[in-house]
């Protein structure tokens, strides 16, 4: 899918602005730099049903959610629900889903969604997370500066930084299969929590209507890129 759509007969408004993150097998570049994966297709398909052009930026995270919080852009993906986020932007209905899974390593013993875990072992998630919001909120004990990313987060878990990580099992688990290292982690489910895209509050006043069409092309798009994995 094009990082930039441009519909023949959409010229009326702007591109809309999203932001997203490098974050395999929901959003990254292919091969000829365009934006690809399992929320970027959906997002994509959306905007081509409505005929409506945008631009998809890939940048760090946590300034994906920064630029919307400021109006530099009008929306990022792929994101779950927090309070933060509902301050300055409305989540879509869901593109994709995300399962919060903590990784140990096999050695490793103990229930991470435990209390006696909770209050005497080292967690993290990365930077920007909504987990590692999550982790703060619940009295884990984090570090004052968590990793910029996935990758990151996993090289520190097996360099025994800590003592679970907290991830989107789709993603870690492609990371996890990448460097061959399925034998030597344990996984425990924490929770289930969708992702959407989040359109800012002050680009939807702009534009009614705008996310009530939006989500009605996104079962449509789930729907097919379901049918191409099946």
């Amino acid at each position: 899918m094009p990082a930039l759509l441009v519909p023949s007969n959409a010229v009326a408004n702007p591109a809309v602005v999203l932001t997203t993150h490098d974050l395999p097998p929901y959003s990254f570049r292919d091969a000829d730099g365009n934006i690809d994966g399992l929320a970027g297709r959906v997002v994509a398909c959306a905007f081509a049903g409505m005929a409506r052009d945008f631009e998809i930026h890939i940048v760090p995270w946590k300034r994906a959610q920064i630029e919307v919080e400021r109006g530099t852009a009008d929306g990022f993906f792929a994101a779950s629900r927090n309070a933060q986020r509902d301050v300055y932007a409305v989540m879509s209905d869901i593109i994709a889903d995300q399962n919060w899974t903590w990784y140990l390593l096999s050695g490793t013993e103990g229930d991470p969604n435990s209390d006696a875990f909770r209050t005497s072992r080292t967690v993290s998630s990365f930077l920007g997370a909504n987990m590692q919001g999550w982790l703060n909120e619940n009295a884990y004990r984090t570090v004052d500066y968590p990793p910029q990313d996935n990758e990151a987060l996993l090289d520190m878990l097996l360099k025994n930084r800590f003592d679970a990580i907290l991830a989107n099992d789709q993603v870690m688990d492609d990371l996890v299969r990448s460097q061959e290292l399925s034998n030597s982690l344990r996984k425990v489910l924490l929770r289930n929590k969708p992702l959407g895209v989040y359109f800012s509050k002050t680009f939807l006043a702009s534009e009614p209507g705008f996310l009530e069409k939006f989500n009605a092309e996104v079962p449509k798009c789930r729907d097919t890129e379901e049918n191409k994995s099946s």
